[in-house]
């Protein structure tokens, strides 16, 4: 309940955080374009807020949830907390708040998706993640109440004290913040000191992570933290693994079946791990991973399951448990390809090079060797593909020390991915500050090598190729009509307005490849598109 003089403790997020995108977790991903690209011109259409019920989101990011129920677990009631809307902030943050806890997934850009296509696509490079983060600070009720401003989240690392001088922060939490959050917000809401900068390098034990107890973004669940294959470009791979209990993953299914959702988002580093046996290399349990999902299936009103991440080599190693995981998920889809359904799920290729893989990420091929590791993908892929999932697939250009020849390997593997059915996603390397390569220098397009630029470009050639006429074409509502118009013209006229004047090698690469992937020209595009409203008009 909102008081007069508002609430004493306020969470919220960014509004690309915040927001299901229409419970399409694949077009979240769009929070990485530039703020000022031409499809932020309707918010509404594309990141709407969650719906508001008594002044409260009714959805909110998984981490914040966890935030909110540790404080209701430690001493604070229901009153005391509001979890909101950005837009909402001027309505409970008053003189009487103490403290506005932020959650922060990617706030200045700087992860793999937004860092490269921020700046692939242009239009200044702010990416709307970073402005939409930005935006929380300059709410008047916070710059005139000046309550304390505690962020936190999978992304707080990138926020320097430089950046967190300006934007008035009191705290950043970086790490896992189960335990320490609580006592934090305790000092806040006291009127103590508080620590500038935590770091928190201790993983939470399973009994100290509490339960939402109210609904996440996308219903997520989380089922397992951390991973344990220990990839030198990544962060979550080098916390120690810990998998949740049946009983608590199902219990916050079914708070968020309850509070509205109707798909669970399985939040883990590799489903297909799930409890598996750490005296082996990496060998999946398949009864664990089985019963997992059957008894999350079974829960009223679960009509969607979609895995956050897998890896592929479990499926090499135990095809029927990919077999048997598709008879109980097929029916539970949240995305279809050609009016069938699909089951997908985010995982890393990231290079094709035995050398790389052998040097920066060996654990990410075991049990087998580095030098099996193509062999290890095709064989992969061909397994899920026949039992109906789809691997959205990340690859990296310009890891450290990258060749000639490492890149020449990877884009032969893209070639012989034509015969099968995925999503790539070419990323240049990042240096993830809590990562081992975090000393490395980023890579970027103007320092790309005319292969490295054919890889990237290649990667998207086969996204159009597979799904350009399924997307653009399968939906024949008046929503789905309204999107493939939006899209064509928006798109094309981008080309025509921006991409097309542009000077310089970047300029050059973004030119080629949309005039690639769209397969005919900007100008025949837009008037074939009114032609097209012209006739539905009739």
């Amino acid at each position: 309940m909102v008081k007069n003089g508002g609430t004493k403790i306020v969470l919220t997020a960014s509004q690309t955080e915040i927001s299901d995108f229409r419970n399409n977790p694949f077009i979240a991903f769009s929070g990485s374009f530039p703020h000022r690209m031409p499809i932020w011109s309707s918010r509404m259409l594309l990141f709407p807020p969650p719906p508001v019920e008594n002044g409260r989101s009714r959805f909110a990011p998984y981490g914040l949830r966890k935030i909110e129920a540790g404080l209701l677990d430690n001493g604070f009631s229901q009153d005391d907390i509001m979890t909101v809307i950005p837009d909402d902030l001027n309505k409970v943050v008053g003189p009487d708040t103490k403290v506005v806890g932020i959650s922060a997934m990617d706030p200045l850009g700087l992860a793999y998706v937004s860092f490269t296509y921020s700046t692939f696509l242009g239009w200044g490079n702010e990416p709307e993640n970073m402005h939409a983060f930005q935006k929380i600070f300059r709410t008047k009720a916070i710059k005139k109440h000046k309550p304390k401003i505690i962020v936190g989240g999978a992304g707080s690392w990138q926020i320097g004290p430089k950046a967190q001088k300006l934007l008035g922060i009191d705290t950043v939490i970086i790490g896992e913040a189960d335990e320490i959050a609580v006592e934090i917000f305790n000092k806040a809401v006291k009127g103590e000191a508080l620590p500038a900068r935590v770091k928190q390098k201790r993983s939470s034990p399973i009994e100290k992570i509490p339960l939402i107890k109210n609904a996440a973004v996308h219903g997520t669940v989380e089922i397992s933290r951390g991973c344990g294959r220990n990839c030198q470009f990544c962060t979550p791979t080098m916390r120690k693994r810990r998998d949740m209990p049946i009983e608590k993953i199902v219990e916050e299914v079914k708070v968020n079946i309850a509070n509205g959702n109707d798909m669970i988002t399985l939040a883990t580093e590799d489903l297909f791990l799930y409890c598996y046996d750490r005296t082996t290399k990496f060998h999946p349990n398949a009864m664990a991973v089985y019963n997992l999902i059957k008894n999350i299936a079974a829960v009223p009103g679960v009509n969607a399951i979609q895995p956050a991440h897998i890896s592929l080599t479990p499926a090499v190693v135990d095809p029927e448990m990919i077999s048997e995981l598709t008879n109980i998920m097929y029916e539970c889809c949240r995305y279809h390809y050609k009016g069938e359904p699909i089951i997908t799920a985010e995982t890393g290729i990231e290079t094709a090079s035995p050398r790389l893989i052998g040097k920066y990420m060996r654990g990410k091929c075991l049990p087998y060797k580095p030098e099996q590791w193509p062999e290890v993908i095709l064989e992969s892929y061909g397994i899920l593909n026949d039992n109906n999932w789809t691997p959205l697939s990340t690859i990296i250009i310009g890891l450290p020390d990258e060749q000639e020849s490492d890149t020449l390997t990877t884009l032969e593997l893209v070639d012989d991915i034509f015969n099968y059915r995925s999503f790539l996603v070419p990323n240049l390397f990042a240096n993830l500050e809590e990562c081992i390569l975090r000393n490395e220098r980023r890579a970027n397009f103007d320092a790309c090598t005319d292969t490295q630029i054919e890889l990237f470009q290649r990667c998207w050639e086969y996204n159009a190729h597979l799904w350009k006429q399924d997307w653009l074409g399968k939906n024949k509502t008046p929503m789905g009509f309204a999107q493939r118009l939006a899209t064509t013209l928006i798109f094309n006229a981008a080309y025509l307005i921006y991409y097309r004047w542009g000077k310089g090698n970047l300029a050059k690469i973004r030119r080629d490849l949309l005039l690639k992937v769209s397969g005919t020209k900007p100008i025949e595009k837009i008037s074939a598109s009114l032609k097209a409203v012209k006739s539905a008009l009739r």
